[in-house]
């Protein structure tokens, strides 16, 4: 699976590729989810920690939506 994060064709000069240190700052962040290669979905932003807790009940659900696909994070029972 390709992720749009890891390409950076911006530093590409004659047949070679240049590799620059990046500074992530934590202070600006966005938290994303991704479908395949598409583009990044922003969910939160923030210089907290994002943290996704989902308790062993069943109606722990967590559902992210985008332009008409779904993305849902839940608890179920272990299906043998």
């Amino acid at each position: 699976m390709d992720f749009k994060f890891f390409q950076r064709k911006d530093l590409e000069h004659n047949n070679f590729i240049l590799f620059q240190p990046t500074r992530f700052n934590p202070q600006n962040v966005e938290f994303c989810f991704q479908f395949a290669d598409e583009e990044p979905v922003v969910f939160a932003t923030g210089p907290n920690d994002c943290v996704i807790n989902l308790s062993p009940t069943s109606n722990a659900e967590m559902t992210f939506n985008d332009n008409g696909k779904v993305f849902k994070l839940f608890a179920r029972e272990i299906v043998s």
